[in-house]
């Protein structure tokens, strides 16, 4: 068994417990492996619900020192982020991958860039909006994020018609394979979220549906 997509306390929404109780957790549940993708922080700390970008170097330093501490199970680091055009031009994206302690990105699309001088996201667009366009802004850059070459795997990409409250339709189909296409293109899998599937409007089984058989997937 292997456990994936943990989070830490340094996200700010989940468990106020230390890294290595997730560690001695996964070790006594059996698993083989523990993979640590924490939301990765921004320069300039623009945008919440993650680690600040001070706190980055203690998240790889301290889950390193577990890793050593630990042999009994393979503990990996990892990250999941946005793909925002802004921060790949500046090369923030290459400077992730450059980091010897981090073995992995994931790609979690939770908003996306809407705008380059200066670069505004979709958070700043109205409910109404968002209603109607956040799955289309959001699929777009999956798509970006996948042909990128920077990430190995996506997480709940379902999860982008969290606003949608119509019946599935052929835009949201042409979206979803959209972002299967370049999935399978890249060679990278797809995360069906376990959190995302005990909450209805997160979990869309119309989109894993439309999965090949040649399509990767991680639970």
């Amino acid at each position: 068994m292997k456990i994936f997509h943990v989070h830490t306390f340094r996200c700010h929404h989940a468990e106020p417990v230390p890294d290595e109780a997730y560690i001695l957790k996964a070790a006594e549940l059996g698993a083989e492996e523990i993979w640590f993708t924490d939301h990765a922080p921004f320069p300039g700390d623009p945008f919440g619900a993650r680690m600040s970008i001070d706190t980055l170097p203690e998240y790889l330093s301290t889950l390193s020192d577990l890793k050593r501490k630990h042999p009994e199970i393979a503990v990996h680091i990892g990250l999941e982020t946005e793909y925002f055009p802004h921060f790949d031009n500046c090369g923030y994206y290459d400077h992730l991958r450059s980091l010897p302690e981090l073995e992995f990105l994931l790609l979690g699309q939770h908003m996306a860039q809407t705008g380059d001088s200066p670069p505004a996201y979709s958070f700043s667009e109205s409910p109404e909006y968002l209603a109607k366009n956040e799955f289309r802004l959001l699929g777009n850059a999956i798509v970006q994020g996948a042909e990128s070459g920077y990430f190995d795997a996506i997480a709940h990409p379902d999860r982008i018609f969290r606003r949608c409250v119509t019946h599935w339709n052929e835009d949201m189909a042409e979206v979803s394979q959209s972002i299967i296409n370049a999935a399978v293109s890249a060679g990278i899998p797809l995360e069906m979220n376990l959190s995302s599937a005990r909450v209805p409007a997160y979990y869309r089984r119309e989109f894993w549906q439309l999965l090949p058989d040649n399509a990767d997937t991680i639970m």
